[in-house]
Protein backbone atom coordinates (compact mmCIF):
# COMPACT_ATOMS: atom_id res chain seq x y z
CA UNK A 1 0.00 0.00 0.00
CA UNK A 2 1.43 3.36 -0.76
CA UNK A 3 1.79 6.25 2.13
CA UNK A 4 2.23 8.94 -0.82
CA UNK A 5 2.81 9.04 -4.29
CA UNK A 6 6.27 9.84 -4.61
CA UNK A 7 7.39 7.49 -1.67
CA UNK A 8 6.61 4.15 -3.87
CA UNK A 9 9.04 5.14 -6.52
CA UNK A 10 11.85 6.17 -3.99
CA UNK A 11 11.78 2.33 -2.56
CA UNK A 12 11.31 1.19 -6.08
CA UNK A 13 14.36 2.56 -7.73
CA UNK A 14 16.98 3.35 -4.87
CA UNK A 15 20.03 4.42 -6.68
CA UNK A 16 17.98 7.15 -9.21
CA UNK A 17 16.76 8.41 -6.23
CA UNK A 18 19.62 8.92 -4.37
CA UNK A 19 21.27 10.33 -6.85
CA UNK A 20 18.38 13.03 -7.07
CA UNK A 21 17.98 13.63 -3.17
CA UNK A 22 21.68 14.14 -3.24
CA UNK A 23 22.05 16.76 -5.77
CA UNK A 24 19.29 18.74 -4.78
CA UNK A 25 19.62 18.34 -1.14
CA UNK A 26 24.05 19.34 -2.11
CA UNK A 27 22.67 22.18 -4.18
CA UNK A 28 20.64 23.88 -1.79
CA UNK A 29 22.76 23.64 1.11
CA UNK A 30 25.33 24.70 -0.78
CA UNK A 31 23.19 27.99 -2.08
CA UNK A 32 22.20 28.56 1.46
CA UNK A 33 25.82 28.85 2.10
CA UNK A 34 25.68 32.10 0.12
CA UNK A 35 22.96 33.45 1.81
CA UNK A 36 24.10 33.59 5.76
CA UNK A 37 25.12 37.15 5.57
CA UNK A 38 21.29 37.79 5.67
CA UNK A 39 21.32 36.32 9.44
CA UNK A 40 24.76 38.12 9.83
CA UNK A 41 26.52 34.80 9.52
CA UNK A 42 29.92 34.70 7.53
CA UNK A 43 29.19 32.88 3.76
CA UNK A 44 30.20 29.64 3.71
CA UNK A 45 31.41 29.14 0.20
CA UNK A 46 32.39 25.53 0.73
CA UNK A 47 33.34 24.93 -3.34
CA UNK A 48 35.85 27.95 -3.10
CA UNK A 49 37.37 26.46 0.36
CA UNK A 50 37.58 23.09 -1.70
CA UNK A 51 39.08 24.50 -4.80
CA UNK A 52 41.65 26.81 -2.27
CA UNK A 53 43.06 23.69 -1.28
CA UNK A 54 43.18 21.76 -4.22
CA UNK A 55 44.69 24.85 -6.32
CA UNK A 56 46.25 26.90 -3.49
CA UNK A 57 48.12 29.13 -6.10
CA UNK A 58 45.69 28.77 -8.93
CA UNK A 59 43.11 31.91 -10.30
CA UNK A 60 39.97 32.08 -8.35
CA UNK A 61 37.75 30.66 -11.79
CA UNK A 62 39.81 27.16 -11.19
CA UNK A 63 39.38 27.67 -7.26
CA UNK A 64 35.72 27.73 -7.56
CA UNK A 65 34.73 25.75 -10.29
CA UNK A 66 37.23 22.19 -9.33
CA UNK A 67 36.47 23.28 -6.00
CA UNK A 68 32.74 22.71 -7.04
CA UNK A 69 33.39 19.57 -8.18
CA UNK A 70 35.11 17.93 -5.38
CA UNK A 71 32.33 19.22 -3.50
CA UNK A 72 29.45 18.04 -5.78
CA UNK A 73 31.11 14.65 -5.71
CA UNK A 74 32.17 14.41 -2.31
CA UNK A 75 28.47 15.18 -1.43
CA UNK A 76 27.14 12.28 -4.11
CA UNK A 77 29.53 9.97 -2.71
CA UNK A 78 28.45 10.93 0.88
CA UNK A 79 24.34 10.62 -0.32
CA UNK A 80 24.99 6.99 -1.36
CA UNK A 81 27.08 6.09 1.62
CA UNK A 82 23.95 6.81 3.60
CA UNK A 83 21.15 5.49 1.07
CA UNK A 84 23.16 2.04 0.77
CA UNK A 85 24.98 1.51 4.18
CA UNK A 86 23.71 4.39 6.72
CA UNK A 87 19.94 4.70 5.88
CA UNK A 88 18.95 1.05 6.69
CA UNK A 89 20.78 0.25 9.56
CA UNK A 90 19.29 3.46 11.64
CA UNK A 91 16.66 2.06 14.19
CA UNK A 92 13.92 4.92 13.11
CA UNK A 93 11.27 3.21 11.28
CA UNK A 94 11.11 4.07 7.46
CA UNK A 95 8.15 6.89 7.56
CA UNK A 96 8.48 10.64 6.80
CA UNK A 97 9.79 11.45 10.14
CA UNK A 98 11.74 8.96 10.38
CA UNK A 99 13.48 9.26 7.43
CA UNK A 100 14.35 12.81 8.22
CA UNK A 101 15.64 11.92 11.65
CA UNK A 102 17.90 9.40 9.87
CA UNK A 103 18.78 12.22 7.36
CA UNK A 104 19.54 14.81 10.09
CA UNK A 105 21.32 12.43 12.14
CA UNK A 106 23.98 11.43 9.14
CA UNK A 107 24.07 15.02 8.27
CA UNK A 108 24.90 16.31 11.69
CA UNK A 109 27.41 13.84 12.22
CA UNK A 110 29.11 14.85 9.17
CA UNK A 111 28.98 18.56 10.24
CA UNK A 112 30.79 17.49 13.62
CA UNK A 113 32.91 15.75 11.89
CA UNK A 114 33.62 19.37 9.73
CA UNK A 115 33.57 21.61 12.43
CA UNK A 116 35.77 18.99 14.85
CA UNK A 117 38.55 17.29 12.38
CA UNK A 118 38.04 18.30 8.63
CA UNK A 119 38.08 22.41 9.01
CA UNK A 120 40.65 22.53 11.31
CA UNK A 121 42.93 20.01 9.93
CA UNK A 122 42.31 21.58 6.49
CA UNK A 123 42.65 25.39 7.03
CA UNK A 124 45.30 25.15 9.98
CA UNK A 125 46.71 28.46 8.98
CA UNK A 126 43.16 29.90 10.56
CA UNK A 127 43.93 28.52 13.62
CA UNK A 128 40.28 27.53 13.43
CA UNK A 129 40.45 25.51 16.97
CA UNK A 130 38.30 23.16 19.00
CA UNK A 131 35.02 22.87 16.30
CA UNK A 132 36.20 25.29 14.65
CA UNK A 133 35.33 28.36 16.93
CA UNK A 134 38.19 30.36 16.59
CA UNK A 135 37.27 31.01 12.90
CA UNK A 136 34.87 34.30 13.99
CA UNK A 137 34.70 35.81 17.13
CA UNK A 138 31.33 34.15 18.16
CA UNK A 139 30.62 30.52 17.38
CA UNK A 140 28.93 31.93 14.07
CA UNK A 141 31.32 29.76 11.16
CA UNK A 142 30.76 26.17 13.34
CA UNK A 143 26.58 26.99 13.70
CA UNK A 144 26.84 27.62 10.59
CA UNK A 145 28.70 24.57 9.78
CA UNK A 146 25.59 22.37 11.43
CA UNK A 147 22.92 24.79 9.79
CA UNK A 148 24.57 24.11 6.19
CA UNK A 149 24.30 20.19 7.50
CA UNK A 150 21.48 20.31 8.74
CA UNK A 151 19.56 21.99 5.15
CA UNK A 152 21.40 19.46 4.01
CA UNK A 153 20.11 16.73 5.98
CA UNK A 154 16.51 17.80 5.77
CA UNK A 155 16.51 18.03 1.80
CA UNK A 156 18.16 14.35 1.53
CA UNK A 157 15.50 12.83 3.84
CA UNK A 158 12.48 14.34 2.32
CA UNK A 159 13.28 12.96 -0.87
CA UNK A 160 15.09 10.16 0.07
CA UNK A 161 12.19 8.73 1.69
CA UNK A 162 11.25 5.01 0.92
CA UNK A 163 8.36 3.34 2.51
CA UNK A 164 8.51 1.07 5.23
CA UNK A 165 8.24 -2.08 3.73
CA UNK A 166 11.09 -1.50 1.52
CA UNK A 167 14.59 -2.26 2.42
Amino acid sequence: MNDNGFRSPVSNSKLVTALVAGVVATHVATITGYWYGIIGFPNLDWPRFNGMLLFPEGPDLVQFVSGLVFHSFTSMSLTLIFVFLIHPRLPWKNTMRGNLIKALVFAEFLGLFSALIFVPRLFPQFNPGFLSLGLSPSPQVTIGIFLWHAIWGVHLGALYNPTSDST
